[in-house]
């Protein structure tokens, strides 16, 4: 029965890929002239740079399992195609950097109760949105044409296509120097595959129809022909059509709530934004363009009403895990590489069906939630043996239900969720944002996830970046504007771990904090400082009086201070330096160091050329002291790269508007190593001190 689903599952997929085909080509050959894709001037483009930096840059960079493409690619995609402000609903608005959920229903209700928006500059109009708010909107949104939209136009070809684009795009990217996994034979472990990673993407978007075709083939994977990528994504999907909010047929992400119980999507952590990193803005479902391999669902899902909304989802997908035997397997791995002949053996070897829903009631002041779902595996999960996975899921069923609000109390934001998981585990979260004055906000959370609350899709604020489980803790975060050229951010969080965590078999707990200042005295100058300190425990091995192994808890901390100044010297020419130093001590360890210092450069030699470049130098004790530098790189490409030893970096990237339809990026880095003879280890492994990369991307718009 099991192997007749996925055959069906399996035509069904080729089914909509031809369809897919197929309609963009009637789309394209039949349909009306496109209007021409919005382009992101280069003040725009400015300040998205600017957001991305500002929410990526400054995030805790220990948190390398933080999946950051997809937000990186919304905020690009959200400059190109701005919100209508007179059709967004509460929860679109919400994605847009700068806007709050006290802010989005004050949008909303103006347009409601005085008049639609005539113009962008109106938004001054609404409470709350001032001069510097509006600028930091602006590049995300637009106004309608005022025309209404009738329940006849559904039939008619000029509602389904209006303010059609397509996009197509071709990425190429590959490490110079050859690694030792191309060097060895298939069957002594060594690369099938090329060592190029090669990306390509098609997308048809109107104001009420999306479909994407995304192929992905990593470095090491072989590809065979067009149709041999090793992960292929692709959707249609109709939005904003009456009551029917959103139909999607393909892969699609969703995040409900505050992610305690269903959240496919990406989130940030704690960083330098203080305020509203810790709650979560509904997403609801979202048609899925991204390739990151294991985070997208397949099937089905639909969204229906407006005050009471209902949403169902449906979606079966093959995964890839571990096998223990000819029966029982682990819980499925998230990498998405299959490089190797023992990879590719068990690529895509375990089936994974979920269905759910949500029933959500909008009130005056916001809204409550119900979300539940329930998952069945093809092949029994064992969880490990090591002492902190003794609580992870194991079985083949698996259910869960959660129920969230978001409440406006006068100068407050209410927010929370509670989750519960069908072996008896529970999850909470729950707090505020204050509006205390009109220069300073704060935010309280305190979250309770149990040692065995098995939230398989869950991915709610925390310290650890898995899903929530074992952990408690209580959060504080303040922004204070000392005056109109300074503000400063702080937060401090406290968490324990009831049980045994990762490298630990009891339990433990910490804290960390962060300050920043930021002074930016002249519109073409800004400068910050930043510090933050984080300390948890961490378990060693010792001996008792009777010679006899034990296991004790020392004290792990982690240190950094961070300055930057930016000026923007020319119309034309932008100058940025930045000085990391890091400071860590392992338990019962001597300290050790690390520092970073860069200098950028962005030139802008003309409207449709754009040149960064960047020379790095970083020099560390060891891995523990390491340093993190985000970069600026391909478009919809996330570069957070991590740096230790001794040693240079240095990049270019140029971005190079051809035409009105051609659009190209390409990129050169290199790092070069003082004290080091080889870099990386296993199949990845380079024999030399040295590593470069380049990267070559196009993108053609209609």
């Amino acid at each position: 029965m099991k192997s007749g689903f996925k055959k069906i599952d399996h035509n069904f997929g080729h089914f909509f890929r031809v369809l897919c085909f197929l309609l963009l080509t009637m789309v394209l050959f039949i349909g009306p002239v496109f209007t021409v894709f919005a382009q992101v001037d280069d003040t725009t483009q400015v300040q998205v740079d600017r957001d991305i930096e500002r929410l990526i840059d400054e995030i805790d960079p220990e948190d390398s399992e933080l999946d950051l493409e997809q937000l990186v690619e919304l905020l690009q995609e959200l400059a190109a195609n701005p919100l209508n402000i007179n059709r967004a609903s509460v929860d679109d608005l919400l994605v847009i950097p700068g806007m709050n959920f006290r802010l989005a229903q004050a949008v909303v209700r103006y347009r409601r109760e005085v008049k639609p928006f005539e113009s962008v500059d109106e938004l001054r109009q609404v409470p709350g949105i001032g001069q510097v708010t509006l600028n930091r909107i602006r590049p995300y949104v637009t106004i309608g044409t005022g025309r209404e939209r009738g329940r006849d136009l559904y039939l008619n070809r000029s509602y389904w296509t209006s303010n059609s684009r397509f996009e197509a795009f071709s990425r190429y990217q590959r490490v110079l120097q050859e690694q030792q996994g191309y060097q060895r034979p298939a069957e002594e472990g060594g690369f099938v595959g090329s060592p190029v990673k090669y990306w390509q993407r098609f997308r048809y978007q109107s104001n009420h129809i999306s479909m994407n075709l995304t192929q992905d083939k990593d470095p090491g994977e072989p590809l065979n022909g067009p149709t041999d990528f090793d992960y292929t994504s692709w959707h249609i999907a109709l939005r904003d059509n009456g009551r029917l909010q959103d139909l999607i047929i393909g892969d699609y992400s969703v995040g409900f709530g505050q992610g305690l119980t269903l959240w496919s999507s990406a989130s940030f952590g704690k960083g330098s934004e203080v305020i509203r990193s810790v709650s979560k803005n509904d997403r609801g479902i979202r048609p899925y363009t991204s390739a990151q391999e294991t985070n997208a669902f397949r099937g089905i899902a639909a969204t229906w009403g407006n005050t009471l909304q209902f949403t169902a989802f449906y979606s079966n997908r093959q995964r890839t895990a571990t096998e223990v035997d000819e029966t029982f397997v682990r819980f499925p791995t998230e990498t998405g590489l299959h490089r190797t002949l023992t990879e590719r053996d068990r690529r895509l070897n375990l089936g994974q069906e979920t269905y759910g829903g949500r029933i959500r009631y909008e009130l005056n002041r916001g809204f409550v939630g119900v979300t539940g779902y329930r998952n069945h595996f093809d092949r029994p999960i064992l969880r490990g043996t090591q002492p902190f996975q003794v609580f992870n899921f194991e079985g083949q069923d698996h259910s869960a239900f959660g129920a969230d609000y978001r409440l406006l109390a006068g100068p407050t934001i209410l927010f929370g969720e509670v989750g519960y998981t069908d072996n008896g585990g529970y999850g909470l979260i729950s707090g505020a944002e204050v509006d205390v004055g009109p220069a300073t906000d704060m935010t309280f959370a305190y979250r309770n996830y149990s040692r065995d609350f098995q939230s398989i899709f869950g991915a709610a604020f925390g310290e650890q970046s898995s899903n929530p489980q074992n952990e408690e803790g209580f959060y504080v975060g303040i922004r204070q504007g000392i005056t109109s050229d300074i503000r400063v951010s702080a937060y401090f969080d406290h968490f324990r771990f009831p049980a045994a965590r990762f490298q630990t078999r009891q339990p433990s707990s910490g804290y960390d904090w962060l300050a920043l200042v930021e002074y930016q005295p002249r519109r073409n100058l800004d400068m910050y400082a930043l510090i933050r300190y984080k300390q948890r425990g961490q378990e060693y091995a010792s001996t008792d009086p009777l010679g006899r192994e034990i296991r004790l808890l020392d004290d792990n901390k982690r240190s950094g201070a961070r300055f930057q100044i930016a000026y923007q010297v020319h119309p034309q020419v932008r100058l940025r330096t930045r000085f990391d130093f890091v400071r860590a001590r392992a338990a019962v360890s001597d300290p050790s160091y690390g520092y970073l210092i860069f200098q950028d450069i962005r030139y802008t030699p003309r409207r449709n050329l754009t040149i960064d470049a960047r020379i790095t130098m970083f020099d560390t004790d060891d891995f523990d002291s390491r340093v993190f530098q985000f970069e600026n790189d391909l478009l919809f490409v996330l570069s957070n790269t991590m740096l230790f030893d001794q040693g240079q970096r240095m990049y270019i990237v140029v971005n190079y508007r051809a035409t009105d339809w051609l659009q190209i990026w390409a990129k050169a880095a290199t790092t070069l190593y003082e004290n080091r003879n080889t870099i990386g280890s296993g199949n990845t492994e380079i024999l030399g001190s040295r590593r470069s990369d380049i990267g070559v991307q196009a993108r053609i718009l209609f």
